[in-house]
């Protein structure tokens, strides 16, 4: 063999081995990927993370529960934020949709609607719930979880429409109540204080609904099935506006309102103003609706003007 076509051999083998070298490190599996991604991010928050089982898991108890039992067949209100590791998605508002939950345990955090479903997310033994169940083990305690890509559905592709991005491992924040009502009265009271008030300010209804009269009217008395013409101003617990009317807007007490509204309502005369804040079980329910989060405590300033 001449020295030239050696020469040709060992240049082929030597691009060769790079290719394949090259190849090794582009095409990571993604269990390498994902540990290698937790990895630098725990190392970088300098965060006191343990592995949960023999699984890429990783948890870490930030306030330890002091409630019941944790069970599968109990419902809960959760709130919760996550994140990318990357920092390229967040979901960080606890007051929204997307970031409060209230069903079963079992099917936390898809929700009810997947449970039984032949492979679906819920029925994995690896998933949020199980760490939480058994590591938070009791209520009224928060918990972070570090879930690596491959677990939470998305993958290498990611979803373009939630703006996740490709290959994004998640750090939960998640906090576990042990009672709606409680948890509620709560942000109601933290709400009153956030709004320059103090909590001895509001007279306290056997509905837990919290109310203040500024003006009670010289009109007409107001009953529960009154039909009045009110101004408004709608805001959720931080005190972000969600709803207003300036203009005065028809309402049925008798049908058709919250019913907070027509619990409150009637305590002023028309012409009267009066601010209240109502857990969500007088206003939008667990559920909440299109523009409510799910168990959303309402801070209202009315007044009637009809």
């Amino acid at each position: 063999m001449g020295k030239s076509r050696i020469s040709v051999v060992l240049i082929s083998i030597g691009l060769l081995l790079c290719f394949v070298s090259c190849e090794k490190k582009t095409y990571q599996t993604i269990e390498e990927l994902d540990s290698e991604n937790i990895n630098e991010y725990i190392v970088k928050n300098n965060l006191n993370v343990q592995r949960y089982k023999n699984t890429d898991l990783y948890y870490q108890i930030i306030t330890p529960g002091t409630g019941n039992t944790l069970n599968f067949d109990k419902t809960y209100p959760i709130v919760y934020t996550v994140r990318s590791l990357d920092g390229l998605y967040m979901a960080n508002d606890t007051l929204a949709i997307s970031n409060r939950y209230l069903d079963f345990m079992g099917y936390f955090p898809f929700g009810s609607s997947y449970a039984g479903r032949p492979n679906s997310p819920v029925e994995r033994q690896d998933d949020l719930k199980y760490v939480v169940k058994e590591m938070l083990q009791q209520s009224n305690g928060q918990i972070r979880i570090i879930v690596p890509s491959r677990l939470t559905g998305w993958g290498r592709k990611g979803n373009r429409d939630l703006g996740i991005p490709p290959n994004a491992s998640m750090d939960y924040i998640i906090s576990v109540y042990d009672n709606l009502e409680d948890y509620e009265d709560g942000v109601i009271r933290s709400s009153i204080e956030r709004a320059g008030f103090s909590v001895s300010e509001f007279t306290k209804t056997s509905d837990n609904i919290y109310y203040k009269i500024f003006e009670q009217g010289t009109g007409d008395a107001i009953t529960s099935t009154s039909i009045v013409k009110a101004k408004y101003t709608l805001k959720n617990p931080a005190g972000t506006q969600l709803e207003t009317n300036d203009e005065g807007l028809d309402l049925n007490l008798g049908g058709g309102t919250i019913s907070a509204w027509p619990k409150i309502i009637p305590l002023i005369n028309v012409g009267g103003k009066i601010r209240f804040f109502t857990p969500s079980k007088n206003a939008y329910g667990p559920a909440g609706n299109d523009n409510v989060s799910p168990f959303l405590s309402l801070d209202f300033e009315v007044e009637i003007i009809e």
